[in-house]
């Protein structure tokens, strides 16, 4: 059964630059490689707005996921703040009728 996950955050950086440089670079490449993972989408309004979205091939990925050392180290960084993670199972046969699987 598929998974998805839901992070919303804050994030104190001064700009979209400083947002790629900080966050989305050090970890996009080992997040890409994760085992499991069918996407990852990345969202913000880079104002006050910072979402991540995360969809599983099975519960079993995203948590194995969850107990590696990027996600200690991103959860640790000074920088991330009100971190809110929601983990839901993918209703399938709806997502299929609009392409969400």
């Amino acid at each position: 059964m598929k998974y998805g996950q839901l992070f919303s955050y804050r994030l104190e950086l001064s700009s979209k630059e400083d947002y790629f440089k900080e966050f989305v670079d050090p970890f996009a490449e080992t997040i890409a490689c994760a085992k499991g993972l069918i996407s990852k989408v990345w969202m913000s309004d880079f104002e006050n707005q910072f979402s991540s979205f995360y969809l599983w091939e099975t519960k079993e990925d995203m948590d194995n996921f969850m107990n590696t050392p990027v996600v200690s180290q991103v959860a640790s960084l000074p920088f991330l703040k009100d971190l809110k993670i929601t983990a839901i199972p993918v209703v399938t046969e709806a997502s299929k009728i609009t392409r969400g699987v």
